[in-house]
């Protein structure tokens, strides 16, 4: 019996009607990239967050970079990030020639450190990275 932290699937179960038409009719348009659902997404995202602008990404990796790029991360700046992430977290950092600081992480909620934060924060530190896993912020 396999053992899963989040039901994903009982997630899009719950929502699968809705998901199964989006998608098939974003194939049909064969619009993926900043086409008519994607623009609507940005809208309604925009206007579900309050703000003016937001930039759809296709993936977290590019989500990670635009942020890093957007605070004018320079080579050499330190980016804590947390020891126990997915691995575009770290490599988002280091493709713009940062370098990422590993924390600990708390094994109650594998979350960040906050103590462990402290201890490492330098004068080269741009910038923290906490992530969530698992569903839980």
């Amino acid at each position: 019996m396999s053992v899963r932290m989040v039901d994903l699937y009982g997630q899009y179960e719950e929502l699968k009607a809705e998901i199964d038409a989006g998608m098939r009719s974003v194939i049909a348009e064969s619009a993926f990239i900043n086409g008519p659902a994607v623009g609507a997404f940005a809208r309604e995202l925009s206007d579900y967050l309050g703000v003016r602008h937001t930039l759809p990404c296709g993936n977290g990796t590019d989500a990670l970079i635009l942020a890093l790029m957007a605070i004018g991360l320079a080579p050499g700046d330190e980016v804590i990030v947390p020891a126990f992430t997915y691995a575009a977290t770290a490599e988002a950092v280091a493709l713009l020639g940062g370098v990422p600081v590993m924390a600990d992480v708390d094994p109650a909620t594998f979350g960040i450190d906050p103590e462990s934060i402290r201890r490492l924060v330098s004068p080269r530190t741009r910038a923290i990275i906490p992530v969530h896993l698992f569903g839980e912020p």
